[in-house]
Parts: C-alpha cells; sequence; structure tokens
C-alpha cells in the first residue's frame, strides 16, 4: 500500500502537492470464508507455515481451519468472502519522511510502528478467528 505514495512521485507529482491533502491510504482483498457446516480443524505443516512467511515455532500450536467440502458450499470448503483490510493514516511523521524522501520499507516500518495493520496481519487474525484458512491469506496476500 506504500506503493501508492511511489505511484505518486513515479508521476512526477511533487510530494507537498499531495501530502498535505492525503489523509490514508485504503488496500483491501477479498477472501473466501471457511463454511459453517463442515469447518474442521486441522495442524499446518512446519514446511507450509515455512512456505507462508510464518515462524513454525510461534505457529506450532495455533489451530488452523479449513472446509472438508459439503452439500451446502458445493463441495469447496468455502462459502462466502470476506474483506482484509490496510488502511494506513498519514500521520506528521509519515508526512515528514515522504518530504524528505524516505523508503517505502522504512515507511511501512513507521505506519507498523504506529499502529497499522498489514493485509498479512489482518488475514492472520481472520485464520486464528476461524474465519478463512492459510492458503486464501498467502494467496491474497503473496507478494
Amino acid at each position: 500500500m506504500i506503493d501508492v505514495l511511489g505511484r505518486f512521485l513515479n508521476m512526477k507529482i511533487e510530494p507537498y502537492n499531495f501530502v498535505s491533502a492525503l489523509n490514508c491510504v485504503q488496500a483491501q482483498r477479498l477472501v473466501r470464508t471457511i463454511c459453517t457446516h463442515c469447518k474442521r480443524e486441522v495442524r499446518a505443516a512446519p514446511e507450509l507455515l515455512v512456505e507462508s512467511g510464518l515462524d513454525p515455532r510461534l505457529y506450532a500450536d495455533v489451530a488452523f481451519f479449513e472446509g472438508q467440502g459439503c452439500m451446502e458450499c458445493g463441495g469447496t470448503g468455502y462459502k462466502g468472502r470476506a474483506g482484509l483490510y490496510e488502511v494506513m493514516a498519514m500521520s506528521p511523521e509519515l508526512r515528514r519522511m515522504v518530504l524528505r524522501g524516505a523508503s517505502t520499507a522504512e515507511m511501512s516500518d513507521q505506519a507498523v510502528s504506529e499502529g497499522m495493520l498489514t493485509l498479512r496481519m489482518d488475514g492472520i487474525l481472520k485464520i486464528k478467528k476461524g474465519t478463512t484458512s492459510l492458503e486464501e491469506v498467502v494467496k491474497e496476500t503473496a507478494g
């Protein structure tokens, strides 16, 4: 989402022209929700956790869920959608960082330190609640 700021700069828009007018930037993705009729608890293999960018030591005891597939969900294991959201409020410090030409990594770190949840973080919260699966979150937040 920090890339939005980079896009403004790539379009040759001077930072002082947009930084004071920009209040926040939002990104969203839709993930499929696990069917409540065939939902079951599963343990994620350590290899899958590593491939997903998660530390197996931190997630070894976390319950993951998936749908087995049933008549209600047409055999897919999913029924409905939920949103993953990332909202970056433009704090005074982030505004200063844009004006001084800070890297997107620095700005992202700053936004997270100020309480922003990334799409992946929001996805992990929804995984822990049993709303969606690890595979769905990885598919929509990879890259």
